[in-house]
């Protein structure tokens, strides 16, 4: 049976003994790494439990649900935080990109982008989760990229440019995100910061370089 939308969300104090922040963390940590080696399925309160060292009795104490214990996963990893748009100053929209791409891949417990891999993967059958991933993650990420070129426009760096007839986030940044996304699928390799630094320098800079009709426009 599906979970509904609102059991994920963090969950309120539970009745017992007085919470352990350090048991917390273990059991959390172990969640993080269950979801990111294989989605939302391979996530239970029992592997959880046995993962983090801890009795069964312990996990179902502080969180009614898998869905609930998912949710406060995702928080732990860091996914549920906003990613911010990185700000350097003039001529430094390169560096700004770098930054800002390496801050949303990185979490205390594992990369976000493996996290959101696996877990989208399993996102179909879990619309609630997918939808969560996308909201907090995905489009966070996308706004953080076009806050940076927005910048990058006002103070003269990046001529504007017209935007994307779909209404949606700009192509060129689309392309960015969706390669950081499927790094491990696509070069077959983990995703490294040198890895980030090329996907600036040779995907997201070149593809905003070209206008529609092919004509250089980003200023040295």
């Amino acid at each position: 049976m599906t979970e509904s939308s609102a059991s994920l969300r963090r969950p309120t104090g539970r009745s017992g003994p007085p919470r352990d922040p350090a048991r917390d963390d273990r059991i959390l940590r172990a969640a993080v790494e269950l979801l990111t080696e294989g989605g939302y399925p391979a996530l239970t309160m029992d592997k959880a439990a046995a993962r983090a060292g801890v009795g069964k009795a312990t996990v179902y104490r502080r969180w009614k649900s898998r869905a609930e214990l998912a949710a406060e996963a995702l928080e732990f990893a860091g996914l549920a935080e906003d990613v911010v748009a990185a700000r350097i100053g003039p001529g430094r929209l390169r560096d700004e990109l770098v930054t800002t791409l390496t801050s949303a891949t990185r979490s205390q417990d594992a990369s976000r982008t493996d996290l959101v891999a696996a877990l989208m993967d399993t996102g179909r059958r879990q619309p609630e989760l997918c939808g969560f991933i996308h909201q907090r993650y995905i489009d966070s990420l996308h706004q953080a990229v076009q806050d940076v070129l927005a910048h990058a426009v006002e103070r003269g760096d990046l001529p504007a440019r017209t935007p994307d007839p779909s209404g949606r986030h700009s192509l060129e940044v689309s392309a960015a995100v969706a390669l950081l996304l499927h790094w491990p699928v696509v070069r077959g390799r983990q995703l490294g910061e040198d890895d980030i630094a090329a996907i600036v320098d040779r995907i997201l800079l070149p593809l905003l370089r070209e206008d529609p009709g092919g004509t250089a426009e980003v200023r040295p």
